[in-house]
């Protein structure tokens, strides 16, 4: 179709300026080969604008505008439903790809020739996909009247910008792993650092915003009060940016004196390797029994694990075999040096990627030996809590340090003012809020990260920019350290089920259920509840909309955000037409008593997860009594044809 072939012309368009680099050896060979990734660029802009335009038109004819656009869809939706799935993604992640690869062509170097034959490699990986997995496939059958809607989880203006921002930090990190492959091609690494820096620190920083962003439209729409739940496909892309920060920071010592030149290199192909290993984790289809986020695996794995392969092998064949021959100047041994400080925090976020892609891949390795099953939550705040520790330990101390050596009178001396006010408002803290051991030394050196890198910007910068651009993002990973200790130790949440009328009291505030009314949309009520504090009353209203995508049911929170907490009033379920029943909370692990029974939640049971629009998730219950023990699986079932609960009836019960 005439759609298709805007991408059959960028693929041929790619080929030919691939082989006019191979085969570019002056400036007219370069410029010839600059034509081609224009031309590449042009029609996959060409395919985004179609896309665009069939989603604005609503050609239901098209499978993906089907299954993610209908007619009451608001503009501004049906514009980000063009990454609503697997398809159009893809086509984001090439077209962002395109539009770096025209923006790198048109720079100048000894590694510029093979940097974008590379780079422009790495692209064919996505046009396969778009070719196996088109955005402009037909609807197989009738065409419907009208399509699925956008899913409603998606239907956030943060989500609208989060997938862009993340693709474009993915497709970053495939300039510096290309660079290091044209030097590591060429046997040339005099001007490597100097073209790979700004493209790490681009990818790394548009990777982090992106994480961010994911992490707040958690908390704001999923209504479980957090903001990071170590899902595998939070995880894919939390991995590279670990280690894209650990990247920085070695080509910071590269660039500074020489050190680190094959662990910078290293680094730099491992981050673009561990985003093809994050998409090949949460698009193969290998994780849908673990994550409800995951894809479900639509004919791409063996294309995914291919191109892992041969990226992976490839970039580790030319550095196992040329980079071993690049050397730098040993790293000074002294702790009290800013090398040592340096080397130490690149350790430390390696080591917390390792442990993340560990917990992340668990299904998979033990699924090779048996039954697959994953880690739990605690494994990852086990491991990254003492890392973090010595995360911000080093933060608290590095402003202070100099090259080769700090005199440790002099260190001590500069470090006083932070060490001093850390102990007073950390020793404030604990007796306002009573605090854990850990958690009390984790708000000291976070806190003394944060007085030492604001005393450095005040100290040194001198009101540059530039200067104070480390300190800066020192301070703000130390807000981010504060703020995930605080938000973990002193949250506290409380369930309760109310009919119409009733209240019950949470945090010194009467919660009353005054009854629901209709909102504008169909299937959509407001569930209007008031927060009594005194002669004070707050009207608080959570929103139910059932989703035309996969028949579920939105509970959207509401959130009264204020200065050193928030109120955050998230319903779990509501039946507006059946009968009050007990409500009990289980907590996975402990045993609980009702009725002569001992109930333990086992584990959740995703075994028959089925994917995008369809989902079935279980929750195992073992019940004992008098020695007799048996198990069940009530579960909740969503598909397009609506939503239900599957109950299961206690043994020897009406």
């Amino acid at each position: 179709m005439i759609y298709d072939g805007t991408l059959w012309l960028g693929g041929i368009a790619l080929i030919g300026a691939i082989a006019a680099y191979v085969r570019a050896r002056d400036q007219r060979g370069m410029n010839r080969a600059r034509q081609f990734v224009y031309a590449h660029l042009g029609f996959l802009t060409l395919a985004m604008g179609a896309l665009l335009y069939l989603f604005l038109s609503g050609q239901y004819q098209y499978a993906y505008v089907a299954q993610h656009s209908s007619r009451s869809l608001e503009l501004f939706y049906k514009i980000s439903a063009l990454w609503a799935g697997q398809e159009g993604t893809f086509l984001l992640w090439g077209w962002i790809t395109a539009i770096l690869a025209v923006l790198v062509s048109m720079r100048r170097g000894e590694l510029q020739r093979w940097a974008m034959t590379y780079l422009l490699g790495t692209q064919i990986f996505l046009m396969v996909l778009l070719y196996v997995r088109s955005p402009f496939a037909p609807v197989p059958g009738a065409v419907p009247a009208d399509g699925n809607g956008l899913n409603i989880l998606l239907k956030d203006p943060w989500m609208v910008i989060h997938p862009p921002i993340v693709f474009i930090g993915y497709a970053a990190f495939a300039i510096p792993f290309a660079y290091v492959l044209a030097a590591l091609t060429q046997r040339s690494y005099k001007s490597l650092v100097t073209a790979i820096f700004p493209y790490a620190a681009f990818a790394t920083v548009t990777l982090g915003v992106g994480i961010f962003i994911g992490g707040y439209w958690a908390y704001k729409v999923l209504g479980w009060g957090g903001y990071w739940g170590w899902d595998p496909v939070e995880n894919a892309s939390l991995i590279p940016w670990l280690t894209g920060m650990a990247l920085l920071h070695a080509l910071l010592l590269y660039r500074g004196r020489g050190y680190l030149p094959k662990t910078s290199m290293w680094l730099a192909c491992a981050s673009y390797i561990l985003v093809v290993y994050g998409t090949f984790l949460t698009r193969s289809g290998v994780l849908s029994d673990f994550s409800v986020h995951s894809f479900a695996d639509e004919g791409i794995n063996a294309y995914l694990s291919g191109y892992l392969f041969i990226a992976a092998h490839a970039s580790f064949i030319l550095l196992l075999t040329r980079g071993r021959k690049v050397n730098g100047p040993p790293i000074p041994k002294a702790v009290n040096s800013r090398e040592f400080g340096l080397a130490a925090g690149i350790i430390l976020f390696c080591m917390v990627a390792a442990f993340v892609l560990i917990g992340t891949s668990f299904p998979i390795l033990t699924g090779l030996t048996g039954q697959a099953t994953s880690v739990s939550i605690s494994y990852y705040n086990q491991v990254s809590l003492p890392i973090g520790l010595l995360i911000a330990l080093i933060l608290g101390f590095s402003p202070f340090l100099i090259m080769e050596r700090t005199n440790w009178n002099e260190l001590l001396r500069s470090a006083i003012i932070s060490l001093v006010g850390s102990a007073v408002l950390t020793l404030v803290a604990v007796l306002l809020w009573p605090l854990e051991l850990v958690h009390s030394i984790f708000v000291f050196v976070a806190l003394m990260a944060l007085f030492s890198n604001a005393l450095a910007i005040i100290r040194f910068s001198h009101g540059r920019f530039l200067a104070m651009a480390g300190h800066l993002t020192h301070l703000g990973f130390a807000l981010m350290l504060i703020g995930v200790i605080a938000s973990s130790a002193y949250s506290g949440d409380k369930r309760f089920a109310l009919r119409t009328g009733e209240s019950d009291e949470a945090y010194g505030e009467e919660v009353v259920f005054a009854g629901s009314t209709e909102g504008a949309g169909p299937d959509e009520r407001y569930l209007e509840l008031l927060l009594v504090r005194g002669t004070d009353t707050t009207q608080a209203r959570a929103k139910s909309q059932v989703s035309n995508y996969t028949g579920q049911v939105m509970l959207t929170p509401y959130i009264d955000k204020g200065l050193l907490y928030d109120v955050y009033i998230a319903p779990l379920e509501f039946r507006p037409s059946e009968v009050h029943r007990h409500a009990l909370t289980l907590v996975k692990g402990e045993a609980y008593e009702y009725n002569g029974w001992n109930l333990t939640f086992v584990q959740f049971d995703m075994s028959q997860h089925s994917g995008a629009q369809s989902m079935r998730v279980g929750a195992v219950v073992q019940l004992e009594r008098d020695g007799h023990v048996v198990e069940i699986v009530p579960a909740m079932e969503s598909s397009p044809e609506g939503r239900m609960s599957n109950p299961v009836p206690v043994p020897g019960s009406q």
